[in-house]
């Protein structure tokens, strides 16, 4: 008799654990949405414009944005960046793998390398290339007019570079407002306006 209640208290007390961890797997936010058409996605390509311990000038990421308004940053190559948003390389900020330069009709993918133009007046490795005694090349000059702090942008350029999502230069741009900041990048037009916001 005593083992049968032992048993039977045990059952219950099983019972009650599994449908509490039932709960808890309930609580999973990995909703996948079904569908042949859809795809989920939960990171996407992007960039800030900040030095990086390598000497890099600009950071290169997978974003994925939390639901407490915090990211989840990996960071890539410039060279990952590049394959995946060109949908040659498995990525799962690209899962579909579409040329993303295509979709936001940016002819030059290399334009990426001109982001670090926004930040400065111009290229900080190159300075350093000046001062071990290399030529003076007047490709490496930027964008950024701020004679007195030169590598800050103006306020007006700020507001420039806020409608593309960058309120600092450790903030994260991805998914489109990333690619439509390249795109801009490419308009003659822009890059003038750009440089004339003092």
């Amino acid at each position: 008799m005593k083992l049968f209640k032992y048993l039977k208290h045990l059952i219950s007390v099983i019972l009650v654990l599994a449908s509490f961890s039932n709960v808890l797997i309930a609580q999973d936010d990995d909703i996948v949405p079904f569908g042949e058409d859809s795809v989920y996605q939960e990171y996407y390509l992007g960039f800030n414009i900040k030095t990086n311990m390598s000497g890099g000038l600009v950071n290169f990421a997978l974003i994925k944005p939390l639901p407490n308004g915090k990211r989840k940053i990996i960071l890539l190559t410039q060279d990952a960046f590049m394959y995946q948003a060109v949908g040659k390389q498995k990525s799962l900020g690209n899962p579909q793998k579409i040329n993303l330069f295509e979709k936001y009709q940016i002819k030059n993918p290399n334009i990426v390398s001109s982001l670090w133009k926004l930040r400065y007046t111009e290229n900080p490795n190159q300075q350093l290339g000046d001062y071990l005694g290399h030529t003076y090349n007047k490709a490496n000059l930027g964008w950024s007019q701020n004679d007195s702090i030169p590598f800050l942008p103006t306020n007006a350029q700020m507001i420039i570079l806020r409608e593309f999502g960058i309120d600092r230069f450790s903030d994260y741009i991805y998914d489109e407002k990333a690619f439509r900041l390249l795109n801009a990048m490419e308009d003659p037009e822009w890059v003038k306006a750009y440089k004339e916001s003092y």
